[in-house]
Protein backbone atom coordinates (compact mmCIF):
# COMPACT_ATOMS: atom_id res chain seq x y z
CA UNK A 1 0.00 0.00 0.00
CA UNK A 2 2.74 2.44 0.46
CA UNK A 3 4.62 1.20 -2.77
CA UNK A 4 0.94 2.33 -4.55
CA UNK A 5 1.24 5.58 -2.24
CA UNK A 6 4.41 6.59 -3.34
CA UNK A 7 4.10 5.70 -6.93
CA UNK A 8 0.76 7.98 -7.17
CA UNK A 9 2.70 11.02 -5.56
CA UNK A 10 5.89 10.74 -7.71
CA UNK A 11 3.23 10.45 -10.78
CA UNK A 12 1.46 13.39 -9.80
CA UNK A 13 4.58 15.06 -8.97
CA UNK A 14 5.29 14.48 -12.29
CA UNK A 15 2.13 15.59 -14.39
CA UNK A 16 2.20 18.52 -11.74
CA UNK A 17 5.58 19.81 -13.47
CA UNK A 18 4.96 19.62 -16.99
CA UNK A 19 2.51 22.54 -16.63
CA UNK A 20 4.16 25.26 -18.61
CA UNK A 21 4.14 28.45 -17.42
CA UNK A 22 4.36 31.56 -20.10
CA UNK A 23 7.56 32.70 -20.58
CA UNK A 24 8.61 36.20 -19.71
CA UNK A 25 10.22 37.96 -22.89
CA UNK A 26 12.73 40.32 -22.18
CA UNK A 27 11.94 44.14 -20.66
CA UNK A 28 13.70 45.85 -23.41
CA UNK A 29 13.59 45.41 -27.29
CA UNK A 30 12.96 46.54 -30.47
CA UNK A 31 10.90 45.31 -33.69
CA UNK A 32 9.52 46.18 -37.08
CA UNK A 33 5.88 45.18 -36.33
CA UNK A 34 3.24 44.61 -38.84
CA UNK A 35 -0.43 45.04 -37.66
CA UNK A 36 -3.59 43.90 -39.12
CA UNK A 37 -7.32 44.39 -38.78
CA UNK A 38 -9.40 43.02 -41.61
CA UNK A 39 -12.53 43.91 -40.97
CA UNK A 40 -11.46 47.38 -40.94
CA UNK A 41 -9.21 47.16 -43.77
CA UNK A 42 -6.61 48.34 -41.56
CA UNK A 43 -2.77 47.63 -42.00
CA UNK A 44 0.28 49.04 -40.64
CA UNK A 45 3.84 48.79 -40.44
CA UNK A 46 5.78 50.36 -37.87
CA UNK A 47 8.91 50.47 -35.72
CA UNK A 48 8.27 49.47 -32.11
CA UNK A 49 10.69 50.04 -29.22
CA UNK A 50 9.19 48.79 -25.63
CA UNK A 51 10.43 49.21 -21.94
CA UNK A 52 7.75 46.71 -20.07
CA UNK A 53 9.73 47.88 -16.85
CA UNK A 54 8.95 51.33 -17.11
CA UNK A 55 6.09 50.44 -18.93
CA UNK A 56 6.91 52.66 -22.52
CA UNK A 57 5.85 52.30 -25.51
CA UNK A 58 7.22 54.54 -29.12
CA UNK A 59 5.53 53.18 -32.41
CA UNK A 60 6.69 55.17 -35.28
CA UNK A 61 4.65 54.23 -38.35
CA UNK A 62 6.68 53.33 -42.02
CA UNK A 63 5.20 56.22 -43.90
CA UNK A 64 4.31 54.92 -47.45
CA UNK A 65 4.35 58.04 -49.92
CA UNK A 66 2.12 55.82 -52.41
CA UNK A 67 -0.83 55.63 -50.11
CA UNK A 68 -2.88 58.81 -49.25
CA UNK A 69 -3.19 58.06 -45.70
CA UNK A 70 -2.16 59.90 -42.74
CA UNK A 71 1.09 58.30 -41.04
CA UNK A 72 1.45 58.43 -36.60
CA UNK A 73 4.42 58.87 -34.48
CA UNK A 74 2.88 57.70 -30.91
CA UNK A 75 4.38 57.32 -27.36
CA UNK A 76 2.10 55.59 -25.05
CA UNK A 77 3.68 56.59 -21.67
CA UNK A 78 1.78 54.69 -18.49
CA UNK A 79 4.15 55.04 -16.06
CA UNK A 80 2.77 58.89 -15.87
CA UNK A 81 -0.27 59.43 -13.60
CA UNK A 82 -2.50 59.28 -15.42
CA UNK A 83 -1.26 57.95 -18.50
CA UNK A 84 -0.19 60.15 -21.01
CA UNK A 85 -0.27 59.04 -24.90
CA UNK A 86 1.44 61.69 -27.77
CA UNK A 87 0.64 61.25 -31.31
CA UNK A 88 2.19 63.42 -33.94
CA UNK A 89 0.98 63.02 -37.32
CA UNK A 90 4.25 62.70 -39.56
CA UNK A 91 2.33 64.51 -42.46
CA UNK A 92 1.53 67.89 -40.64
CA UNK A 93 3.76 68.01 -38.03
CA UNK A 94 0.95 68.43 -35.56
CA UNK A 95 0.98 66.73 -32.26
CA UNK A 96 -2.28 65.85 -29.94
CA UNK A 97 -1.60 64.84 -26.25
CA UNK A 98 -3.86 62.91 -24.70
CA UNK A 99 -4.95 60.80 -21.72
CA UNK A 100 -4.66 57.10 -22.17
CA UNK A 101 -7.73 55.40 -22.11
CA UNK A 102 -6.86 51.77 -22.07
CA UNK A 103 -4.47 50.20 -19.19
CA UNK A 104 -1.10 48.91 -19.68
CA UNK A 105 -0.91 45.67 -21.64
CA UNK A 106 2.48 44.47 -21.86
CA UNK A 107 3.56 42.06 -24.83
CA UNK A 108 3.75 38.89 -23.04
CA UNK A 109 1.90 36.11 -22.67
CA UNK A 110 -1.37 36.49 -20.08
CA UNK A 111 -1.17 34.78 -16.98
CA UNK A 112 -3.48 31.91 -16.79
CA UNK A 113 -3.14 31.04 -20.50
CA UNK A 114 -3.51 27.91 -22.04
CA UNK A 115 -0.28 26.09 -23.22
CA UNK A 116 -1.17 24.76 -26.66
CA UNK A 117 2.14 23.15 -27.78
CA UNK A 118 4.84 24.13 -30.04
CA UNK A 119 5.33 24.73 -33.52
CA UNK A 120 8.84 25.11 -35.97
CA UNK A 121 8.60 28.65 -38.29
CA UNK A 122 10.52 27.20 -41.17
CA UNK A 123 11.85 23.50 -40.04
CA UNK A 124 13.19 21.30 -37.09
CA UNK A 125 14.73 18.86 -40.04
CA UNK A 126 17.44 21.23 -40.89
CA UNK A 127 19.69 22.64 -38.35
CA UNK A 128 19.41 26.33 -38.39
CA UNK A 129 16.76 26.13 -41.27
CA UNK A 130 13.75 26.99 -38.25
CA UNK A 131 12.70 28.40 -34.93
CA UNK A 132 10.88 26.30 -32.43
CA UNK A 133 7.63 28.74 -30.62
CA UNK A 134 5.42 27.69 -28.24
CA UNK A 135 1.30 28.70 -28.65
CA UNK A 136 -0.74 30.09 -26.07
CA UNK A 137 -4.26 31.15 -25.52
CA UNK A 138 -6.76 32.94 -23.24
CA UNK A 139 -10.40 33.99 -23.54
CA UNK A 140 -11.05 36.50 -20.49
CA UNK A 141 -13.64 37.08 -18.14
CA UNK A 142 -14.54 39.90 -20.75
CA UNK A 143 -15.10 37.29 -23.58
CA UNK A 144 -11.85 38.99 -25.22
CA UNK A 145 -9.55 36.66 -26.63
CA UNK A 146 -5.58 35.99 -27.27
CA UNK A 147 -3.40 34.31 -28.67
CA UNK A 148 0.37 34.54 -29.37
CA UNK A 149 3.08 32.78 -30.17
CA UNK A 150 6.58 33.13 -28.70
CA UNK A 151 10.08 31.54 -29.47
CA UNK A 152 10.80 28.95 -26.81
CA UNK A 153 14.43 30.48 -26.62
CA UNK A 154 14.40 33.88 -25.46
CA UNK A 155 10.79 34.33 -24.99
CA UNK A 156 10.31 36.45 -28.23
CA UNK A 157 7.21 37.76 -29.91
CA UNK A 158 6.35 36.19 -33.25
CA UNK A 159 3.18 36.88 -33.47
CA UNK A 160 -0.40 38.56 -31.11
CA UNK A 161 -4.10 38.12 -31.96
CA UNK A 162 -6.16 39.45 -29.55
CA UNK A 163 -9.85 40.03 -30.10
CA UNK A 164 -12.58 41.68 -28.50
CA UNK A 165 -16.30 43.46 -29.30
CA UNK A 166 -14.48 47.19 -29.26
CA UNK A 167 -11.73 46.60 -31.45
CA UNK A 168 -12.62 43.47 -33.74
CA UNK A 169 -9.75 41.01 -34.11
CA UNK A 170 -6.14 42.42 -34.37
CA UNK A 171 -2.80 40.98 -35.38
CA UNK A 172 0.09 41.86 -35.00
CA UNK A 173 3.34 40.14 -36.37
CA UNK A 174 7.13 40.93 -35.34
CA UNK A 175 10.13 40.64 -36.66
CA UNK A 176 13.78 42.02 -36.72
CA UNK A 177 13.68 41.66 -32.91
CA UNK A 178 16.65 42.97 -31.41
CA UNK A 179 17.00 43.30 -27.72
CA UNK A 180 17.77 46.38 -25.75
CA UNK A 181 16.73 50.31 -26.58
CA UNK A 182 19.44 51.94 -29.37
CA UNK A 183 18.16 55.34 -28.65
CA UNK A 184 18.21 56.33 -25.31
CA UNK A 185 15.78 59.29 -26.12
CA UNK A 186 13.38 57.22 -27.87
CA UNK A 187 10.79 57.95 -24.85
CA UNK A 188 10.82 61.16 -24.89
CA UNK A 189 8.13 62.74 -26.55
CA UNK A 190 8.70 65.10 -29.91
CA UNK A 191 9.93 68.32 -29.76
CA UNK A 192 6.54 68.91 -31.67
CA UNK A 193 4.88 67.87 -29.03
CA UNK A 194 6.52 70.16 -26.59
Amino acid sequence: MKTLLLFSAVCLAVAHSQILEPCSPPPLWEARVSRIDPTKRFSERAKLSYDGANRRVRRIEEVNLLEDKEFFDVLYLHNTEPGTEYRLNLKSKECEKRELSEPWRPFEVPSNSTYLGESYIGTGAVPGAGVLTELWERTFETGDKYFGVYTVEGCIPIQEEFYSNRTGLVSTFFFDVTGGISDPNIFIPPRECM
